[in-house]
């Protein structure tokens, strides 16, 4: 059929009305302003006798409402649920409607019935209208309103995701109904991108509203990618790692881009090969599972933890719980507990960024043994539950000691890496030696102690947290805690306020915080000695007063009682000392490390400047093309080998930018076809700010003091925002012990962390956002 040249809304809608046979369109009437202004009544007469329906919806059908070149969508009125034997309100919904348009001259409204009985109602894509990609998303809530997800007042919506060329039925009855008939229209217009606006009503009777070609020009367009090949081969890859495992506990797998390690915080969920290669080799790998053997759990050392579809980094969740498993604990035990660990994240989804709190027991706390007791439905006896805590109790016990305690050494083995950072740095080593070493001396003596130090410092958290639960201190006295900690972001602010008095100079300042750059592993982010002025600004460096607390005599003695009667070999003093050094000690060895891999990125920089390669092209250079450099020699020139390399990474980075996953892949059929989790975000403090909103783009511009600052994932490279006085922070991905969670608790800042990708899409849209901690809610207005 030849292609469809569209026209108005009424028109296209009109057209279509004879030609679809799955969908169904209203019936339609279309008034002209020179008409209706001439004689008024006639037309409003003949609009009640055209109409059996009593409630009517008048639309705009405006002749530059959509084009091929730009969407008005949203620009002009409409007005519901008008009384069509009212005619004043009737007259007065018609003039609304023709006044919004920019010239009323030759134009026309569309009158319809309004749809009663609406079940569902939103807009379906049938590409992604970003990237393009062969993709239907639909987007729709379950109210009884048609224009929601339109108008942008759903608060409750749902977004459902499928790859166009997928073989695999659609499991929603509803969605595939609806994809038939969207189908269907795409091949009656000749269209491949549509905007299709619907409704479905209680009896699963689907009504087209509006259709209007997506603008796809100015936009990288990959609709012509052989993502299919692509995705069936993940599909059976996924179908096969979700199989047993003889070396590892639990019948299957998920994978998740937040679980353990964080990978959509740290790097993004879009990482280019060098960001990605650099967070393998320096953790992800084997470090990781190092130091969790080291802390007294199973030995994972040969499993990597993070795996990569299409260059979207996932967790092995399956890798993950087993590693949350104490090595003592006996193998029958353990193979359940794994089990447990899987179904309940895939019974509780929304779970899947607060793992080691909602999930896994991986360490003794105040209120362990009550938690301990739902295993008791899940087939766990009593003798079980026993040795669980017995086991954890010992793995604790062995990382809080007060003199031997597993986190002190590795706090002094990172104190080792400031001295080999500066022997590497000011030798003659040659650029590819002096990198190598860099990322050898960051892993043994940074990566390595700092994933110890990490884990003790959640343990101090989980603690913090169960004397909430238990009654010893209240949710304002932890986030009081939490504020009193002195870490290296603390002292930074101090800095900075000690800068803007003039007494600290901005040289000594970048020598200690200039290795700094929000997005750790990204060459493309600008390290603080980098854009100092970007980052900073006198008018906007503040001071935020620090908070006192110590346990009173009465919450000492009941922890006490707490931690003898669990067994556990220190005192409250001694705990709370631990408590102060793990969480303050992991900001510390994070800093430390940092300083190494800034270093190596400058260093990367700097080697294919020689080479005259950009600073954009070498982020898509994998770090271990020039590792192997330090051994390895042949006979081609460094030049080819490193462009190779950026070429073939670019051309896979396409894939990557193109596809979409879940945030949690349950099935294989998830490959193909899913929807966005509905997510449990975390509130940190108690308190509330309304503010407008700022996004991640222009946050180096401009006055945010006292904004709302959204940031997709904000690692401590960003703690240069609080130095400009924000007035909250929302991140869609990140964790309830992130950076960025202890940071805003210290400061004392109303925060959303990991809001998730459907939540933070939707806010994204307001102007203005309300954050309440203490209600755990957020409203959005325009």
């Amino acid at each position: 059929m030849q292609k469809y040249s569209f026209k108005t809304k009424a028109e296209t809608l009109f057209d279509l009305s004879s030609l679809v046979k799955l969908s169904n369109i209203l019936p339609l009437k279309t008034i002209n302003y020179h008409d209706f202004k001439i004689d008024t009544n006639f037309y409003i007469k003949e609009i009640q006798d055209f109409f059996e329906e009593d409630l009517l919806i008048v639309r705009s059908s405006c002749s530059n409402e959509d084009t091929n070149e730009q969407s008005s969508a949203g620009m002009f009125e409409s007005v519901l649920n008008v009384d069509k034997l009212n005619s004043e309100m009737l007259i007065k919904a018609i003039e609304a409607v023709f006044a919004s348009y920019n010239t009323k001259e030759e134009q026309v409204v569309l009158i319809q019935p309004m749809l009663s009985g609406i079940a569902k109602s939103g807009v379906g894509f049938t590409c992604d209208i970003d990237t393009i990609a062969p993709y239907y998303v639909i987007n729709f809530d379950e109210t009884d309103k048609s224009d929601t997800i339109t108008n942008g007042s759903s608060r409750d919506s749902k977004t459902f995701i499928c790859f166009k060329n997928s073989t695999i039925k659609i499991q929603d009855p509803n969605m595939n109904s609806l994809i038939n008939c969207i189908k269907e229209i795409e091949l009656i217009l000749g269209h491949k991108y549509l905007d299709i606006e619907f409704g479905i009503d209680i009896h699963d009777n689907i009504y087209i509203f509006q259709v209007r070609p997506i603008v796809v020009s100015r936009k990288e367009n990959f609709s012509n990618l052989p993502l299919d090949v692509s995705l069936n081969k993940i599909f059976k890859k996924v179908e096969k790692l979700m199989s047993k495992h003889p070396n590892l506990l639990g019948d299957r797998t998920v994978f998740g881009v937040m679980p353990d390690w964080n990978p959509a915080e740290i790097i993004g969920l879009r990482p280019k090969q060098l960001s990605i290669s650099l967070y393998k080799e320096l953790i992800m790998d084997n470090i990781w599972a190092y130091q969790r053997d080291n802390y007294g759990y199973r030995n994972l050392r040969s499993h990597p933890l993070m795996v990569t579809f299409l260059g979207v980094p996932f967790i092995d969740v399956r890798v993950t719980f087993n590693s949350f498993i104490p090595k003592n604990l006996n193998e029958i035990t353990s193979e359940k507990l794994a089990n447990y660990y899987i179904e309940k994240l895939i019974s509780k989804p929304i779970y899947h960024d607060k793992v080691e709190f909602e999930i896994v027991y991986s360490c003794y706390f105040a209120n362990l043994n009550e938690r301990l007791l739902e295993l008791l439905d899940y087939g766990f006896d009593n003798s079980e539950l026993i040795e669980i805590e017995s086991c954890l109790l010992e793995l604790t016990n062995n990382i809080i000691d007060p003199v031997e305690g597993l986190y002190k050494k590795d706090i002094e083995k990172c104190k080792l890496l400031e001295k080999k950072y500066d022997d590497i740095t000011n030798s003659n080593l040659s650029i590819v030696d002096k990198i190598y070493w860099l990322v050898e001396d960051c892993k043994r003596y940074g990566t390595l102690p700092f994933a110890g130090v990490a884990r003790a410092g959640f343990i101090a958290v989980q603690f913090l947290k169960s004397f909430v639960d238990s009654g010893i201190i209240t949710d304002l006295e932890y986030n009081t805690f939490m504020n009193s900690l002195n870490t290296i972001s603390k002292e930074m602010n101090e800095d900075l306020l000690a800068l803007s008095q003039g007494s600290l100079s901005k040289e000594v300042f970048l020598d200690r915080y200039g290795h700094i750059r929000p997005g750790s592993y990204d060459i493309m982010s600008y390290c603080y000695d980098e854009k100092f002025d970007s980052y900073f600004s006198k008018d906007h460096i503040f001071e935020r007063p620090s908070s006192e607390f110590t346990f009173t005599i009465e919450q000492e003695k009941k922890i006490n009682d707490l931690l003898i009667k669990g067994g556990v070999k220190v005192n409250a003093k001694d705990l709370t000392t631990f408590i102060i050094e793990a969480i303050e000690g992991r900001e510390y060895t994070k800093f430390v490390f940092s300083k190494s891999l800034s270093m190596c990125l400058k260093l990367v920089e700097e080697f294919g400047g020689k080479y005259g390669i950009s600073r954009e092209d070498l982020a898509f250079v994998d770090i271990h093309r020039i590792l192997e450099l330090y051994a390895s020699l042949d006979h081609r020139d460094v030049y080819d080998i490193l462009m190779d390399d950026i070429v073939k990474n670019k051309r896979m980075y396409h894939y990557t930018k193109a596809v979409k996953f879940p945030s949690l892949i349950i099935s294989p059929e998830d490959i193909y076809q899913f929807y966005l989790l509905d997510e449990e975000p975390n509130f940190i403090t108690q308190k509330s700010v309304t503010a407008l909103k700022v996004d991640e783009k222009d946050i180096q511009v401009g006055n945010i003091e006292g904004l709302i600052v959204m940031i997709e994932s904000a690692d401590p490279g960003y703690d240069f925002l609080f130095s400009r006085n924000i007035g909250g922070l929302i991140t869609k991905f990140g964790g309830a012990n992130s950076h960025m969670a202890i940071r805003c608790a210290e400061l004392g800042i109303p925060a959303v962390i990991g809001s998730g990708e459907k939540n933070y899409i939707e806010w994204k849209k307001a102007n203005r956002i309300e954050v309440n901690c203490l209600n755990k809610q957020v409203k959005c207005f325009n």
